[in-house]
């Protein structure tokens, strides 16, 4: 009898639906085969002080050397009274033991609470007050950050990983000499695996419940839009999709960068490891992708070894498409489009992106209005509604057919299927405002994203629901205006929002922060420049009331893509430019 797809024994407390099994499985196939290399701190630091250096030293993993940490780790949990059902809150950087430790905590059958690493200390506090985890693995950075958070001052097992200069409950480095080893917990399907947390630009972050059978549709999801190669070397700079490289049995070479914390050098680090490992496959957010674009570009250097990259996160232009073309000419660019609750949603090829005719051809300064993301993923349920700011109920197939855009106009996309998150941990004020559960008891996704499907079937993304602007009782939105401003010579940074107006509802701001900061202060510079911005911007058929330069513009923390208009707009505020 064939055996049941991971995650997929309906009905039925089963070791198949623990997502462990597929850590197992590959350690049984080809326990010998290296699934994680990084770079160790010394190795790092030889290199950070060698300015010339052009190797970056790597550290080997097998699936046994993984599987084995886990079980022993796992064994010590339990030691330490960890058992099914218990929640355990997870602040550790991307490095091996990161893994190790989330695949314990998950083949035990406990509630994996993961926050990246760039998360601020009241952010640790709201999600421990949220979830009141029982345990806590960390490293003694993020135990000081729990100083005065009572939540996180209360969790009775705190765990650490690393150097340590006091006393804690354990050490992660004693736990994985356990000398027991622990046998995987049978679980259902819907038994919670992990809660990852948004970003929560547009509020207080929700933790998105992701159970043992959702983890293994995402990866099914994942693996039918991006599949590997047994061969392939890949490198992810999102934690998650390291997890499913493990569950897709791919070598995962970890980035040498601090993704919580950018630096100029970035582009460079990533560069010489993408040469010295013969990487055949990243995974980037648009900025680093657009980081190394720039870098090969003004070196003079290729990466022809690469075979594909996928980028996500945030949209990509064509212009960032076409540069990638130049510095990889082997390489297969597939833009991801999805979120903390649905990824991925839609895709599409570099190659088709540029093969689909643009307004640029026309007029080099002319922009399409928003980014195309492509198809949307095999079994994913889709519907473009009006622009509706708050809660919504549906009882009929004719509420539906009220709230429902013509096709082509742009809408808010919610999404449903397998792969889509549908419920929050112990947030039911954010399920009413994020899902809908209608009439048919299916749970649909409100993503945010303001979009249009056109006549080929491809999702064009123009904004944010958020940050829409309405000017004279017509919707605006950033995507197009942003592109815009990001193609003047000058540009580092840009934004378009929104600012309220007695006269026109809101009026449109135009926020640019140059390359250079001192052009700020040339008068004469920046007048000429506001001319240029509003003379291309009403080429493009996009109003402004006004342009500011700006020395810097908030990005989101996850992905430094996205722009934080919330921050940005009280900046300008208190700087007295609004």
């Amino acid at each position: 009898m064939a055996l049941t797809k991971i995650g997929y024994d309906i009905g039925n407390e089963s070791l198949r639906n623990n997502c462990f099994s597929f850590l197992q499985e590959h350690y049984q196939k080809h326990p010998d085969r290296v699934c994680m290399k990084w770079v160790n701190t010394k190795n790092k630091l030889w290199f950070d002080y060698n300015p010339f250096s052009r190797t970056l030293q790597h550290d080997p993993f097998t699936y046994k050397n993984i599987y084995d940490m886990v079980v022993h780790v796992a064994a010590g949990y339990k030691k330490l009274g960890i058992e099914k059902g218990d929640s355990a809150l997870v602040y550790v950087p991307m490095i091996p033991w990161l893994y190790a430790g989330m695949f314990a905590f998950q083949m035990l059958g406990v509630k994996c609470i993961f926050l990246d690493s760039f998360a601020r200390a009241d952010q640790l506090g709201y999600v421990a007050d949220l979830c009141k985890p029982k345990a806590w693995l960390s490293g003694e950075r993020g135990f000081g950050m729990g100083k005065g958070q009572p939540a996180l001052e209360a969790i009775p097992i705190k765990i650490n990983m690393g150097p340590c200069t006091k006393t804690w409950t354990a050490r992660f480095e004693e736990l994985l000499e356990t000398p027991e080893v622990a046998e995987p917990i049978p679980v259902k399907q819907e038994h919670t695996a992990l809660i990852t947390f948004t970003t929560g630009s547009s509020g207080t972050p929700k933790g998105a419940d992701r159970s043992h059978r959702f983890l293994a549709a995402q990866h099914y999801a994942i693996s039918a839009c991006l599949p590997y190669e047994e061969s392939d070397l890949d490198l992810p700079v999102f934690p998650i999709f390291s997890l499913n490289n493990l569950a897709a049995g791919v070598t995962t070479i970890l980035p040498a960068i601090n993704v919580a914390e950018p630096a100029d050098n970035d582009a460079y680090i990533l560069f010489t490891q993408i040469k010295g490992e013969g990487i055949t496959s990243l995974t980037l957010n648009p900025s680093l992708l657009n980081g190394l674009n720039k870098y090969c570009i003004e070196k003079g250097e290729t990466l022809p070894g690469l075979r594909r990259v996928a980028a996500g996160g945030a949209a990509v232009s064509r212009d960032v498409v076409e540069e990638f073309t130049r510095i990889a000419p082997n390489a297969e660019l597939v833009v991801m489009f999805g979120s903390t609750e649905a990824e991925p949603m839609a895709h599409i090829s570099g190659k088709e992106m540029l093969a689909q005719r643009s307004v640029t051809e026309d007029d080099p300064e002319l922009v399409d209005a928003g980014v195309n993301v492509g198809h949307f993923a095999d079994g994913l349920q889709f519907k473009f509604i009006k622009i509706v700011r708050g809660p919504i109920e549906i009882a009929s197939d004719e509420q539906w057919a009220g709230l429902e855009v013509p096709r082509g106009s742009v809408g808010e996309l919610l999404v449903a299927g397998e792969h889509v998150c549908r419920v929050y941990f112990n947030n039911p004020e954010a399920f009413r405002t994020s899902k809908i559960r209608d009439h048919n008891d299916i749970v649909w996704h409100r993503t945010g994203d303001l979009g249009r499907l056109d006549e080929r079937g491809n999702v064009w993304i123009v904004g944010r629901i958020h940050n829409v602007i309405e000017r004279e009782g017509k919707y605006l939105f950033p995507v197009q205006a942003e592109v815009v401003l990001k193609r003047q010579p000058y540009t580092r940074l840009a934004a378009y929002l929104g600012v309220p107006d007695n006269k026109l509802g809101e009026k449109t701001v135009c926020v640019v922060a140059p390359k250079d900061t001192a052009d700020i202060k040339n008068g004469k510079l920046c007048t000429e420049r506001e001319a240029e911005i509003r003379r291309v911007m009403g080429k493009n058929g996009i109003p402004v009331d006004q342009v500011i330069f700006h020395p810097d513009i908030p990005m989101d923390l996850r992905h430094r893509s996205k722009v934080e208009y919330g921050i940005l707009r009280n900046e300008l505020k208190n700087a007295g430019l609004l």
